[in-house]
């Protein structure tokens, strides 16, 4: 009787481990996810914003928007973000100029936030990051017509 007693509740033990564990992975996959999505979105409308702007592609739009003086500091370093996150080698040249020009220093050493974005946008776009396989389609993104953009119908 002790046996089944001691089999019965190693059973139960492990069902109980197995399912938290699953719980957690769930949890895991889910947060992932939204992650990926939230990160997507971001890229995205800063991108449509920019496309929108500038007429160009993404990563060259982006780059007019940072260059644009009617664009706040914040808007710019989201835009430094955006080319880091796209991981385009196309961006380098301007990327690796405007850390000379903001003097950011060497590597782990950052004065300010800007430079942060820039050394990492850098280090992406040499070498990848586990979110650029999203864009692949970002030429096709187009900014949502609201009302007052839509032509008018003409009259009968």
């Amino acid at each position: 009787m002790k046996d089944l007693y001691t089999k019965k509740s190693n059973y139960n033990s492990r069902k109980a481990v197995l399912y938290i564990v699953s719980i957690g992975f769930s949890i895991f996959i889910v947060f992932t996810c939204y992650s990926f999505y939230k990160i997507y979105s971001g890229v995205k409308s800063v991108c449509i914003e920019a496309k929108h702007e500038f007429q160009q592609d993404c990563v060259n739009s982006l780059i007019a928007y940072f260059k644009s003086d009617i664009h706040t500091s914040e808007e710019k370093n989201h835009a430094i973000w955006a080319l880091g996150q796209l991981a385009d080698k196309k961006a380098l040249p301007f990327l690796k100029e405007i850390e000379k020009e903001f003097n950011c220093p060497g590597k782990y050493k950052y004065d300010s936030y800007r430079c942060y974005e820039i050394k990492k946008a850098i280090k992406w776009c040499t070498k990848g990051n586990a979110t650029n396989w999203m864009y692949k389609n970002r030429e096709n993104w187009k900014k949502k017509c609201l009302k007052e953009e839509m032509p008018e119908m003409p009259k009968m």
